[in-house]
């Protein structure tokens, strides 16, 4: 099983590299089968990284724009969804702190449980859970970015702990460390909704 695993990234990566190779040749094409390949990816991730859906398409975006400019210096010392995630993160730390400073003056933020309105999306998730699954969501998007950042790579993307490291660019034990904590602190945060 895992041996096939390992065949399919290694296929994957080489798809991935000859789709670069061919962009740096000038095959515009290259481009945008990367963008339809890896866009929903990328996209949910950063919904995901922010917290909210309103500017996600923006934001990815600005993303593909980065990928555009910078791909022809790409090494393909990392897989390309590692290198495109990567990319998510830093557009994401910055849109929230561009965010946070316009916000700042209209929103009053209330940490803990104590008030603060998201906008209202459809999420999917039936009526009768909506107002867990929004506790749950802000308990995630009101974690510092160092928390936050791991949690969601590991359990709503999936990502393992090698991948992750590399995208984030800490060790592995520094991201162990700041799972366990960030899960602590979602403990602490959504004890009476884990209590039900």
């Amino acid at each position: 099983m895992a041996e096939k695993i390992d065949a399919e990234k290694h296929a994957s990566n080489r798809r991935d590299e000859l789709l670069v190779e061919q962009f740096r040749r000038g095959d515009k094409s290259a481009f945008e089968r990367i963008v339809e390949q890896y866009s929903a990816d990328v996209a949910a991730l950063a919904n995901r990284l922010l917290g909210w859906p309103g500017d996600v398409e923006d934001v990815t975006q600005d993303i593909f724009l980065a990928v555009f400019l910078g791909l022809k210096k790409f090494r393909c010392d990392c897989s390309l969804k590692s290198w495109l995630f990567t990319i998510t993160i830093n557009k994401c730390r910055s849109y929230r702190q561009k965010w946070k400073l316009r916000q700042l003056q209209d929103i009053p933020i209330l940490l803990n449980g104590m008030g603060m309105r998201l906008p209202h999306t459809n999420t999917g998730v039936s009526p009768m859970n909506a107002e867990e699954f929004n506790r749950v969501r802000l308990a995630v998007a009101v974690l510092p970015t160092k928390y936050r950042e791991p949690v969601v790579l590991r359990y709503l993307q999936e990502l393992g702990t090698d991948e992750i490291s590399r995208i984030l660019g800490v060790s592995k034990n520094t991201l162990n460390v700041r799972l366990s904590r960030a899960k602590k602190r979602l403990k602490e945060d959504l004890a009476e909704l884990i209590e039900q």
